[in-house]
């Protein structure tokens, strides 16, 4: 027990700031104790304070009952559930306060006012300490790691390195130089001067979006994943990848059971699981019995502790004031993206419950010795896309980050082995107003316009990654599998795009990723050709290609195969042969390459359009509602970054998700 409580003391010691820290907790643990005893005596006419030198005295007595016995009751009671721990506190304190009367601190008339003033003065402490210490990572994560030191026990040591995956989603590679050089990552750039880190560049390529991405890097494997979503002929229907149904079926598709993170490892917050040993607030597993909900002290701190659920209550009431402000004076300097609600409720949940509760199944894992982890913090994307890639909402949630990454690896340092750390961007953001913006009319509206109004046009181009942000957290916070589907899917895919599964597909499909969209037309069986849609629907073709939002087509012709056309020119896509201006020019030297990708799988449109593209401003037009976008071609979405330790070194450049996991599958291979 010397032991167990000096490890408990070293830790705090280290959370707080040394010796002088472990004072000041010290004394707020008591002054708030006592705050607690004089509400519970004033709520409660059966528990009476005698008078002040007693009162004080059973503040201490009480203080000291919980700094105690809290460590003991999450090392073994705990395990059971935080629940039952949570009962056998309050009725160790009953006991307490049943003692400290015979003692004759205080008066209680009956044992039941002892239970009672129990359960009120541990309400009180919750909440006066989740106050007192909101705005304090170090708090709440120093509680955090104290717990699970006191659960480890003696077993899982070992000197092997483990590798945490750390995910940025939409953090382009130039973006982050500025950000380091601006003196926003101080962590990072640490790493970075100390020469153990090494900042790379990566490309991904087309479409430039995390299902693609992540499939590529956590399984080796994303072919068959045209876009963010997709109209599939095989399926007949629309495929969201952040839906849970079909993110299960993407990973269903693309894994062959030997993924990054296969042998042990866990994902955490990403889209596919990599075949992680346990997985969680992923969305192709949450619907999986196996994912080990009931099995982390995290999900049942985060949920159940009052401490916990009043600290990221009030953090999330300020998160969704703040985007209010924020939104009303964005929108009276500067044409932005939709910001209204549901949107303030998805920034709090990325900004605060999903980061801190990721952050903190992250540190769990590495007190369970896990190895790989992967972890997907969506908070800049999801901020970027609404307000912009290079705002102050986005600033502030990279320093953000660059905070929680200071906190895993503070964490590592006590975890029972040590820890190498790979920070990555699955793509990056381009900046730039809407297509609907720009040009009055959504893209499926433009579609509707060139085909007539007889022809049924569905559009798939709403912003929807904030509908798949929530469906995790609605998942673990309930807890009672079937809680996503039954509160979120049917909403989820209407607002995404799709139809009731009874409902008759329309004639054509317009499926946007960002600045990319896929037109499909349902009814034709494969890929319909350029001859093919002239025929149904003439001008169609011709009215895309030549509007200015509009930087390229890319279609099937039955004698020449696939053509990308533009308003200058074409190029034929398998001999490279260009008649007049060449559309791919300006979109950069991987376009063709990843245009030939997408062409060449059985899940790509009948036509797939990329919105135009400026390259001195770096803007694009999206065609869904962002403003900050990717999935498509031009500027930095294709510039994602990847900054891993120095003695791990890349040999040829890195293009596409594929490339990085071979490389990434070398770096750990026990040789190097």
């Amino acid at each position: 027990m010397i032991g167990f409580y000096a490890a408990q003391l070293r830790l705090l010691s280290r959370w707080t700031g040394g010796r002088g820290g472990v004072a000041r907790r010290g004394m707020a643990t008591f002054v708030i104790a006592t705050l607690a005893l004089v509400v519970t005596a004033w709520v409660l006419p059966g528990i009476t304070l005698r008078d002040i030198p007693s009162g004080v005295f059973a503040a201490f007595a009480l203080a000291a009952l919980r700094t105690l016995l809290r460590p003991a009751l999450v090392a073994y009671v705990s395990r059971v559930s935080m629940a039952v721990a949570s009962i056998v506190t309050v009725f160790a304190q009953a006991f307490a306060f049943w003692l400290i009367s015979q003692v004759g601190w205080i008066a209680d008339d009956t044992p039941v006012d002892a239970l009672i003033g129990s359960v009120i003065f541990s309400t009180v402490n919750a909440l006066v300490n989740a106050v007192l210490w909101t705005g304090d990572d170090h708090s709440f994560f120093g509680t955090l790691v104290r717990q699970l030191e006191a659960r480890r026990g003696k077993s899982g040591i070992t000197d092997e390195p483990g590798v945490v995956f750390i995910q940025i989603d939409g953090l382009a590679h130039p973006m982050l130089e500025e950000h380091l050089r601006a003196g926003r990552t101080p962590n990072l750039a640490r790493w970075l001067s100390s020469g153990t880190m090494t900042l790379d560049r990566w490309e991904p390529l087309l479409p430039t979006q995390t299902s693609a991405s992540q499939a590529g890097v956590l399984h080796g494997n994303n072919d068959g994943i045209p876009g963010f979503r997709w109209w599939d002929k095989n399926a007949r229907r629309l495929i969201v990848s952040n839906h849970p149904k079909d993110a299960r079926e993407i990973m269903r598709r693309v894994s062959n059971g030997d993924g990054l993170l296969a042998k042990g490892g866990a994902s955490i917050g990403n889209l596919v699981s990599g075949d992680a040993t346990r997985s969680f607030l992923t969305a192709a597993t949450l619907e999986d019995p196996a994912r080990e909900i009931g099995r982390s002290h995290v999900l049942d701190w985060f949920f159940i502790s009052p401490y916990s659920y009043v600290r990221w209550t009030l953090l999330s009431i300020g998160e969704i004031v703040k985007e209010l402000v924020q939104a009303r004076g964005a929108a009276r300097t500067e044409p932005g993206g939709p910001r209204g609600f549901p949107y303030p409720l998805a920034r709090a949940a990325t900004n605060v419950l999903l980061r801190h509760l990721s952050t903190s199944l992250v540190i769990e894992e590495m007190w369970r010795g896990t190895s790989p982890i992967y972890v997907d913090f969506v908070d800049y994307d999801e901020i970027a896309h609404h307000a912009g890639p290079d705002r102050v909402e986005a600033r502030d949630a990279v320093a953000g980050l660059d905070k929680i990454i200071g906190i895993i690896e503070k964490a590592a340092a006590d975890a029972p082995r040590p820890y190498r750390f790979v920070v990555l961007s699955d793509h990056g953001q381009s900046p730039g107003a809407m297509f609907a913006q720009r040009y009055r009319k959504p893209l499926e509206g433009l579609v509707q316009e060139l085909v007539g109004e007889q022809v049924k046009v569905q559009g798939a181009t709403a912003h929807v990654e904030h509908w798949g942000t929530l469906s995790p957290l609605l998942s673990v916070a309930s807890g009672i599998s079937g809680m996503t589907r039954v509160v979120a899917s049917a909403p989820f895919r209407r607002h995404a795009g799709a139809l009731d599964d009874a409902e008759k597909p329309s004639d054509i499909v317009v499926a946007a990723s960002g600045n990319l969209a896929l037109i499909s037309f349902p009814s034709v069986s494969g890929r319909a050709t350029r001859e093919t849609i002239d025929a149904t629907y003439p001008g169609l073709v011709d009215g895309l290609v030549r509007h200015p939002g509009i930087g390229l087509v890319m279609v099937r012709s039955e004698s020449r195969g696939s053509l990308v056309l533009g308003a200058g020119g074409m190029v034929d896509l398998a001999g490279e042969r260009a008649d007049g201006t060449d559309p791919l020019m300006r979109f950069g030297a991987t376009a063709l390459e990843g245009l030939r990708r997408v062409d060449g799988m059985t899940e790509c449109g009948d036509l797939v359009i990329v919105s135009t593209f400026d390259p001195v401003t770096g803007e694009v037009a999206s065609f869904e509602e962002q403003i900050g976008t990717h999935g498509g071609l031009g500027g930095r979405q294709s510039a994602a970054f990847i900054l891993h330790p120095t003695e791990w070194t890349i040999g040829a450049p890195l293009v596409g998700a594929v490339a990085l996991h071979q490389q990434i599958r070398r770096w750990l291979r026990p040789d190097g």
